[in-house]
């Protein structure tokens, strides 16, 4: 070790490092959902609850939906970094890519209440598809790059990678999908419990082999 900052395989072991990147991190998420009802404005004219609401149904939906796009995103980065042991520099860049895109989020939830077109739909499940692939990334360095994870069956590690690479996504186009068309809301139970059942199996085949 140098300087008592690298260990002899180049990894940043600087006490504290994934401790702080988690803080930092975390503080990002919060900030980006506050913003989220900071962005609300009540109408300047309403007559009784009924048309609050009215008035206010694009907004709230948006502000619902965006809600649960960041606790999604800030669900899968703390089950990503519940697996790591360590941090390094390259870990904090790809990181910082996930974090400025979070940081997007409440522009994207004001395009969104503010245009009734296709056009800010796709803009913003395109921006949460972006932050999924971006969280991907985190994962794809840490495990197969950067060799910072716990051990791991390969095929367990390749389906974390297309779990936070792809759910982000799936679950943002299939919940707006569902809002029109409520059938879908089955196809969304059907993702969660399928990526839930598969990723136990893999967890229990990793535990078992460990134990061997």
């Amino acid at each position: 070790m140098s300087d008592g900052v690298l260990s002899k395989d180049g990894h940043d072991s600087t006490p504290g490092h994934l401790h702080r990147l988690v803080l930092f991190s975390d503080a990002v998420f919060a900030i980006a959902i506050t913003l989220l009802a900071i962005e609300i404005h009540p109408p300047h004219h309403w007559h009784g609850v009924a048309d609050l609401f009215a008035q206010m149904g694009a907004k709230l939906t948006a502000y619902a939906v965006s809600f649960a796009v960041v606790g999604v995103c800030w669900f899968s980065h703390r089950r990503v970094f519940a697996r790591l042991v360590r941090a390094n520099g390259g870990l904090d860049f790809v990181n910082f890519v996930v974090l400025g895109l979070i940081a997007l989020l409440p522009l994207a939830t004001e395009l969104l209440w503010e245009s009734h077109g296709g056009q800010a739909v796709l803009v913003y499940v395109g921006l949460v598809t972006l932050i999924g692939l971006a969280m991907g990334l985190v994962w794809g360095y840490a495990a197969f790059v950067g060799k910072l994870t716990e051990p791991m069956l390969a095929g367990e590690a390749w389906f974390v990678l297309l779990r936070v690479a792809l759910l982000p996504g799936l679950m943002c186009g299939l919940t707006l999908f569902s809002l029109v068309y409520p059938w879908g809301w089955a196809l969304l139970a059907a993702l969660v419990v399928g990526l839930n059942l598969m990723g136990r199996r893999l967890a229990a085949k990793s535990t078992q082999e460990a134990a061997a």
